[in-house]
C-alpha cells in the first residue's frame, strides 16, 4: 500500500502541535501550583506568628491563604507538617547567614565571635526574634515526634562549631580544644544563653552577653586572652 506522504506529516504535525500544547498546559500547571504553596507557606507563617502554634487550626490557614481544604492536603498531610516546612525554611536561612558570618572572617577566634553574634541575632534582631520565639516555644510533644529533625537541626549548627574549633585548634588559636567534644558544650551554652535572651523580663543587654560568651568560649579553648 502507498505511503500518502502529505497526510502522514499532516499527522506528524498534528502530534507535535498536540504534545506541546500538553506540556504548555503542564508547566502552566505546575507553576500554578508553586504560587499556590508559596501563598499557603506565607499566610501559614502569619497565622503562626500570631496566634502561635498551639491555637492555630487548619482552617484558620485557609481562611488567610484563601484556598480549600483539598489544595491544602494537596502539599501538607498535617499541621504540623507544615510547621516542620516552615521551621526546615527559617533553619536554611539561619545557616546560610551564620556560614556567611563565619567565612568572612580569616581566623578561628574571630570566626567563633562571629558565630556568638549570629546567636544572639535570632534573639535580639526584630526581623528575627518573632520567628525564633516561635519556633522556641512549640510544644514538647510535637518535638518528641519529630526528634530526628530536631537532631539534624542541631547537628548543622554544632558542624559550623566544630570546624571553627578544628581550625584553632591547627592553627594553635585553641590549644585546649578538643573540636568534637567542645563543639557540642559550646551549643549547649550558646542555646542557654539564646533562652535567656528570649525572656520577656529581665532580658540581659545585648553587648553585655555578647562579650560575655565570646570571652567564656575563648577561655573553654583555651585561648589566650587579649
Amino acid at each position: 500500500m502507498a505511503v500518502n506522504a502529505p497526510a502522514a506529516r499532516n499527522r506528524a504535525r498534528g502530534a507535535g502541535r498536540a504534545l506541546a500544547a500538553g506540556e504548555l498546559r503542564l508547566e502552566a500547571l505546575r507553576r500554578r501550583r508553586e504560587r499556590e504553596h508559596r501563598d499557603l507557606v506565607r499566610a501559614a507563617l502569619r497565622v503562626f506568628l500570631r496566634r502561635g502554634y498551639a491555637e492555630t487550626r487548619v482552617d484558620d490557614i485557609l481562611r488567610e491563604a484563601g484556598i480549600s481544604t483539598r489544595a491544602f492536603y494537596r502539599f501538607h498531610a498535617s499541621k504540623d507538617e507544615l510547621f516542620l516546612d516552615l521551621f526546615d525554611r527559617a533553619n536554611l536561612a539561619a545557616m546560610a547567614r551564620l556560614r556567611a558570618r563565619v567565612a568572612r572572617k580569616p581566623h578561628a577566634r574571630a570566626q567563633l565571635d562571629a558565630y556568638v553574634d549570629a546567636t544572639l541575632e535570632l534573639a535580639y534582631d526584630p526581623r528575627l526574634e518573632r520567628q525564633t520565639r516561635l519556633f522556641a516555644s512549640v510544644p514538647a510533644e510535637l518535638t518528641a515526634r519529630h526528634a530526628e529533625d530536631v537532631r539534624a537541626c542541631r547537628e548543622q549548627l554544632v558542624a559550623v562549631l566544630r570546624e571553627i574549633v578544628a581550625r584553632g585548634a591547627a592553627t594553635g588559636e585553641f590549644p585546649a580544644a578538643d573540636p568534637e567534644l567542645d563543639a557540642w558544650a559550646l551549643h549547649g551554652a550558646l542555646g542557654a544563653a539564646l533562652e535567656l535572651a528570649l525572656r520577656p523580663r529581665e532580658r540581659p543587654p545585648r553587648a553585655g552577653l555578647a562579650r560575655r560568651l565570646r570571652r567564656f568560649c575563648r577561655a573553654a579553648l583555651g585561648a589566650a586572652p587579649r
